[in-house]
């Protein structure tokens, strides 16, 4: 059975897209209006511009180097304003509903996390960079092949892992819902896909974050709310997490052996070496030049 086609401007609006299949789409369109953009559950990863998915009455701009998933829904639309390369990832219900059977048969601590949460309303359509997790990786992989030119061979494996990929990110997702104090479910879901945001901007700018209210204006938070709600989904604060991130930076500098204490220091967006020196044996339990 085939499980990929490439759209172009000439098929577009003659091809069959089967509903709740395993399928792979591949892209490069100067213009593009569906109003069936999620027929299955649904992964889209956006090459370059944007593509915009309306959903009821939330518009979600899925940008150049992010995915986005969601469920089975009727009715969203979607559409782009510039010349586009994505890809389409449908997966059939059957390769999540077995995806579930491999996983819970390994005893792993999925108790109360059952398949029915990949529907509609407990699910969270939920944006990431493909820089910053294994689905993201995969995604890399996939492009390459195709932009290559190389034969794509595709086959059920390749769909059950990338629907593992998918569980446990939901997984994550669903435990931290479940953190969040709110009674009803659509503000719990709108609260972590803004918390989501806030993290992605943090990693790719912690270097140049100086104040957090930065990063709550990013995600249309009041600094007091976003502290509060950042700290009781991931168990820390926002600042914690800028430091974590810096001190992971700091100790693949250090091990590369190419750089001093003092650079490193700079590199890591601290004042001072001393300031430096003092947070990195803090957090890791040794100096800096021990590292070294």
């Amino acid at each position: 059975m085939r499980m990929f086609e490439k759209i172009t401007e000439h098929n577009k609006s003659i091809l069959n897209k089967p509903l709740d299949s395993d399928m792979i789409y591949y892209s490069e369109l100067h213009e593009w209006y569906t109003n069936n953009a999620f027929r299955s559950f649904s992964l889209k990863f956006v090459v370059d511009e944007c593509i915009y998915y309306k959903k009821d009455e939330k518009e979600y701009a899925v940008t150049a180097n992010t995915y986005m998933t969601a469920c089975k829904y009727s009715d969203v639309k979607a559409y782009n304003k510039n010349p586009i390369k994505s890809i389409c990832i449908d997966v059939c219900p059957r390769t999540v509903a077995e995806t579930f059977t491999v996983i819970t048969s390994k005893n792993e601590d999925l108790d109360n996390y059952l398949s029915g949460y990949f529907k509609y309303p407990e699910f969270l359509e939920s944006i990431h960079s493909i820089q910053t997790t294994s689905i993201g990786h995969k995604l890399q992989r996939l492009l390459r092949t195709i932009q290559s030119g190389n034969n794509l061979t595709l086959d059920k494996e390749w769909f059950l892992d990338l629907s593992e990929k998918i569980v446990y990110q939901e997984y994550g997702n669903y435990l931290a819902l479940n953190e969040i104090n709110s009674v009803k479910p659509s503000t719990k879901k709108e609260v972590l896909q803004r918390l989501h945001q806030a993290k992605e901007y943090i990693d790719a700018n912690f270097l140049q974050i100086s104040e957090i209210k930065e990063v709550a204006d990013h995600c249309t938070m009041s600094e007091y709310h976003f502290f509060r709600r950042f700290k009781e989904v991931y168990k820390k604060t926002p600042y914690q997490y800028i430091t974590e991130k810096k001190m992971q930076l700091a100790k693949e500098l250090l091990l590369q052996r190419t750089h001093s204490v003092s650079d490193v220091a700079i590199l890591c967006s601290f004042p001072d070496v001393f300031t430096f020196s003092k947070s990195f044996k803090k957090f890791y339990g040794i100096p800096p030049s021990m590292v070294r």
